[in-house]
């Protein structure tokens, strides 16, 4: 798990560096931005799948709307 952290930073990391740098030199390089964006997308991802969810009782009681008795 920790591993797992570790890689997805690193690649966030990366990401954000290679489309930093390209956003920043004047001759582009779209094969460079391309991968920065699919190695922040996939460490996004990854945290993303291994966060979990912050309603732990599925069967709460949502209160009424007093404009939805009327």
């Amino acid at each position: 798990m920790k591993l797992k952290k570790i890689f997805s930073l690193l690649l966030i990391t990366v990401g954000a560096i290679f489309l930093i740098v390209e956003i920043a030199s004047s001759k582009k390089n779209y094969y460079l931005q391309s991968a920065g964006i699919v190695c922040l997308m996939s460490g996004i991802f990854i945290i993303n799948t291994s966060v979990s969810s912050r309603a732990t009782n599925n069967n709460m009681e949502y209160p009424k709307n007093n404009e939805e008795e009327e």
